[in-house]
């Protein structure tokens, strides 16, 4: 994908798949029946890709969000990052920037391994909000957390630690790096953050976990059961829906399959999204 002159890459790390009936307060699995191109055909799940991005330009190499990590608990699948990086021709060391959508396990375990900084020469950034959250010693991993990990290895606070030197911070609405704007999101986490790309008169959007499902996009009042305000949660997604879809931009969310980027528009008082081509 081409955001002016942003070239933007998907890393696919992995991916969990989910009983789409526990992924939203207040909808069952029958409310799935207008959504059912998006669950696969033998379980009837709802697939979560988990991955991150890299960015290139401006003179920077950046990675947006780093997976799951390379030994996951079951039932998240990963290990992928490093090769989808590769495959770019990039190599860890060659990266200048990791930039953080939030930091709840599967957007953070590249971030170090083996007790060392994965991306040896890079800046490491987040919202402050949640890095006071996450590694603060009074934070108790939920249980949907700490029953599908290691804690010792991959809570916030130990994952982050050989890296915590390098972690500086923006606020919302900040300019993290030149045409790299972090819009405010809160509400999914403390400090969660939707990027936006601004370069050359284009933008581009990457909603992080602003929304996991297309079901949740084209639906006004789905609420994702893991957020930690509710509130503030659905009212970010009201509005950066807006936003989109008035503007006409591109955009992709972590956990959309395959990290596929689309357009939304409302059309006779329903959302519709449309996947852009490949």
């Amino acid at each position: 994908m081409r955001i002016g002159d942003f070239t933007i890459w998907p890393l696919i790390d992995g991916e969990i798949s989910s009983d789409p009936s526990l992924l939203y307060r207040n909808r069952d699995r029958t409310a799935w029946a207008p959504f059912d191109r998006f669950l696969d055909p033998c379980t009837g799940n709802y697939l979560s890709t988990v991955g991150g991005f890299l960015i290139r330009g401006g003179g920077r190499t950046v990675v947006l969000d780093a997976g799951i990590g390379s030994r996951p608990v079951y039932p998240w699948l990963g290990g992928g990052f490093r090769s989808a990086l590769l495959a770019t021709e990039t190599q860890p060391s060659d990266v200048t920037d990791v930039v953080f959508s939030h930091l709840h396990l599967d957007h953070i375990g590249w971030a170090t391994q083996h007790g060392r900084p994965f991306f040896p020469r890079a800046t490491y950034r987040c919202d402050r909000r949640d890095w006071d959250h996450f590694t603060s010693t009074d934070y108790v991993l939920p249980l949907w957390e700490s029953s599908r990990s290691n804690p010792a290895e991959d809570a916030a606070r130990n994952r982050l630690a050989p890296a915590a030197d390098r972690f500086e911070f923006f606020e919302s609405d900040d300019e993290v790096l030149p045409g790299i704007v972090a819009v405010e999101a809160s509400g999914h986490t403390p400090g969660s953050t939707v990027i936006m790309l601004d370069s050359a008169g284009e933008q581009g959007m990457l909603l992080g976990d602003l929304v996991h499902t297309e079901a949740e996009l084209c639906s006004a009042d789905w609420d994702f059961v893991h957020h930690v305000d509710h509130d503030a949660g659905m009212a970010a997604l009201d509005r950066i829906r807006q936003i989109v879809a008035d503007r006409r931009l591109p955009f992709t969310a972590a956990h959309f399959p395959g990290l596929r980027w689309g357009r939304l528009e409302r059309s006779r008082g329903s959302w519709i999204y449309e996947r852009l081509p490949i």
